[in-house]
């Protein structure tokens, strides 16, 4: 019985090219989902071009378990309703830091 050593090496080089296209063509789109997340220093950039009213709003819309994207997802009513609670933490927060500054707080009368 002879066998032919030629065909089996022609099928096992063709399989291996195969598996050297599917391998190198995952490579490759793993490499363009890379190179779509932003860098550190592309986020630094952009944290750094918004005004400190926006970083305030964004720090509070996070404490509150929201994004901007999700915020534009919720309906009109839904988004006014966390934007009243949004302005409602920064007046209160900027009143803090405006009695912090003036050198002590608010004062409370206690009449005994």
């Amino acid at each position: 019985m002879k066998i032919d050593t030629k065909a089996l090496g022609d099928a096992g080089a063709a399989a291996l090219g195969q598996r050297k296209k599917t391998d190198s063509g995952a490579d490759f789109k793993a490499a363009l989902e890379a190179a779509k997340q932003p860098t550190a220093a592309q986020e630094l950039d952009s944290y750094m071009k918004k005004s400190p009213a926006e970083r305030m709003m964004e720090m509070i819309l996070k404490s509150l378990g929201e994004t901007p994207e999700s915020l534009a997802a919720k309906s009109p009513q839904e988004q006014a309703a966390i934007m009243a609670k949004v302005n409602q933490i920064m007046k209160q927060k900027m009143e803090e830091a405006t009695a912090k500054q003036s050198g002590g707080g608010t004062s409370v009368n206690i009449s005994v």
